[in-house]
């Protein structure tokens, strides 16, 4: 089979531009629902820009945004956020290759994904991802690996130590040549002056636009892509200072000379260098460039060019051995199986916040009708009449001539019809529904009752609420356990010198030292169900209760230290352990209640702690919780 010829540069520079022209109506469908996300109360808004920012008006800005605007969409997308995407995912190794050698390994392997998924911060980054999958349908994570090294001067401490060890060397092998040893002075003249330093050599995580990620129009999932391209914007002076990059100056385009570059963010910083050209020099932080990261599965190449450019800026093979592309695609609503973008859940109830500002518009306008309408004889009604009806100033004397007619038939009141109960129905109405397409239930929303239900309702309105969430929580899950997955395959791969992980236990923590070999094997990465999803606190409290009455005994029963649980049991239910479970005073003589070596736990050393437990009455039993919880407890 003969090898897959690589897209060349003039290839994928048609590629990439025939993917940027089908984006475009993505892009301003997207960029219309992040409007309706951002979007508030405009004259606030205004009121606000001009008196402290003197700004001008939003409208100036979003000038499409003329009516009354009531944002219920943000709370309620807050909220899903927040549900199903609250905490670290508990990551899973399961050898399915590698046999007793990668079984031993697995638990080595979870204690790294663990340390380098809070080292990359990874949880914020797929909170990121989330917001854009809600919002747009999609959001994309990058994984890769980060090596960074620089080279530096040695101290004069490490250029003494160094000579004196090419001294000690020196004299052996003089020994053993049968010559005379070389002078100091030689010997200091052949000391390297400078060492490489290792600054970054680790994995990373970082949040990627999904308006800057482009893939063929056969494309159905991003892991079997033909090729996928990855819009950067860098500063300029970062690009020509990458020694890995193959450019000079006056091949770069800047974006400063660019009408429309399509990026969300460099168009930003393009007009901030526009309006301060001439201020800062040609190499300042503004003035960027807009890069494409084209990566070639099927060829395994990576090329990194301009769309225009003569020749790329980089061009090689891809720099690591797994399969997939370093992204990860989060996606919501799928239209159909053979299509890439996704749709979100903003896209569900755009019309229906449409309507309901509708209604609110009418409304507001019925309450700035507000008032007392007057129809008066032309003659009578002066300009001093007018001026005191018109006042909002009370008990007023306004002066008039009625020539001796009766003051009913010179000014008469008109009253006006009040609002239309059909338009507060559908109002109330229309936000039902958006709950209701949303997965949002009262009880989330903050609703009436929410806050008197009891702790067993909270449980089963919970449960509910995440069975309507389970496939929001599904496709997290999955984009952290294939973020895992690639952290994992880059480390066996590259983690070539040991590295020191920090691992949290129950009791204490303890650094230990890990290598690729110390995870070889061939796992399937899995996050534990429900592990990053928000517990409601009382659910959380009742797990906590449940734990002490029923788990903490049976811990105690077969033996085993119940101090682990207990705790665990207590931040369950928002209290501090360390605080509460203050150890007692040991006997004079057996400092910390230790066992000395070779006794047996539970004999005249000391009793263990189940059985200090046991003997101060045993943890609480259910019918003693649920006395408890009948006095108020």
């Amino acid at each position: 089979m003969s090898d897959i010829e690589p897209l060349s540069l003039l290839q994928a520079q048609e590629a990439v531009k025939d993917a940027i022209d089908r984006a475009k109506p993505q892009h301003s469908r997207w960029r219309m629902l992040e409007a309706i996300w951002r979007s508030g109360d405009i004259h606030q808004a205004e009121a606000w820009a001009e008196r402290y920012m003197k700004a001008g008006k939003l409208g100036d800005f979003l000038p499409d945004l003329d009516q009354s605007v009531v944002n219920i969409v943000l709370p309620h997308i807050s909220i899903m956020l927040a549900s199903v995407v609250a905490r670290d995912p508990q990551l899973l190794a399961v050898p399915i290759g590698g046999g007793p050698v990668a079984e031993a390994n697995a638990q080595t392997a979870e204690k790294l994904l663990d340390f380098q998924w809070k080292r990359a911060r990874a949880t914020d980054k797929l909170r990121d991802a989330t917001h854009d999958m809600l919002i747009l349908g999609n959001g994309f994570l990058k994984i890769s690996w980060d090596f960074v090294e620089e080279e530096r001067d040695l101290e004069e401490w490490e250029r003494a130590e160094a000579a004196l060890e090419a001294e000690r060397l020196e004299r052996g092998l003089s020994i053993l040549e049968e010559r005379e040893p070389q002078q100091v002075e030689a010997l200091k003249a052949q000391i390297r002056q400078t060492a490489v330093e290792v600054l970054r050599n680790e994995p990373f995580v970082e949040w990627v636009s999904p308006y800057d990620i482009f893939v063929p129009p056969n494309a159905r999932r991003i892991m079997d892509s033909p090729w996928v391209c990855h819009r950067v914007s860098l500063p300029k002076d970062e690009v020509l200072a990458n020694p890995a990059y193959d450019v000079e100056e006056e091949d770069l385009v800047s974006d400063i000379t660019v009408d429309d570059t399509g990026s969300e963010y460099s168009a930003e910083w393009r007009r901030e260098a526009e309006r301060h050209r001439g201020i800062y020099s040609e190499y300042d932080t503004l003035d960027t460039v807009t890069l494409y990261e084209f990566y070639d599965m099927r060829a395994r190449k990576i090329m990194v060019f301009q769309v225009d450019s003569a020749e790329p800026i980089y061009e090689g093979d891809i720099p690591y051995g797994h399969r997939y592309p370093p992204f990860v695609h989060m996606r919501n609503y799928s239209p159909n199986g053979h299509s890439f973008w996704a749709f979100g859940d903003l896209e569900n109830i755009a019309t229906l916040q449409n309507m309901f500002n509708e209604f609110w518009t009418l409304q507001i306008e019925s309450a700035r009708r507000a008032g007392t309408k007057y129809i008066a004889d032309e003659d009578f009604a002066t300009a001093e009449l007018r001026d005191a009806l018109e006042s909002d100033e009370g008990d007023l004397v306004a002066v008039a001539r009625t020539n001796g007619m009766d003051i009913g038939q010179l000014i008469q009141a008109i009253p006006r019809l009040p609002m239309s109960g059909e338009i507060l129905q559908s109002k109330q109405e229309l936000e039902e529904y958006i709950q209701k397409v949303l997965g949002i239930n009262d009880f989330q929303a903050g609703g009436v009752g929410a806050d008197r239900m009891s702790a067993t309702a909270a449980a089963v309105v919970d449960g509910v609420a995440t069975l309507r969430a389970q496939e929001k929580i599904a496709a997290v899950e999955n984009a952290a356990a294939e973020v895992g997955n690639l952290i994992l395959l880059l480390c066996q791969e590259f983690m070539d010198t040991p590295s020191v992980i920090r691992v949290a236990g129950t009791r204490e923590t303890v650094w230990q030292e890990v290598d690729s070999d110390m995870i070889w094997g061939e796992y399937i990465v899995s996050v534990e169900g429900g592990s990053t999803k928000s517990v409601n606190p009382q659910t959380r409290e009742q797990q906590g209760i449940r734990i002490l009455n029923e788990i903490v005994p049976i811990v105690v029963q077969l033996g085993f230290d119940p101090i682990p649980a207990t705790e665990s049991a207590l931040r369950m239910m928002g209290l501090d352990p360390a605080a509460i479970l203050v150890p007692a005073e040991q006997p004079q003589g057996q400092p910390g209640g230790m066992v000395p070596p070779g006794q047996p736990q539970g004999s005249a050393a000391g009793p263990t702690n189940g059985e200090l437990m046991m003997d101060l009455g045993g943890p609480p039993m259910p019918a003693d919780m649920q006395a408890a919880g009948d006095i108020g407890l």
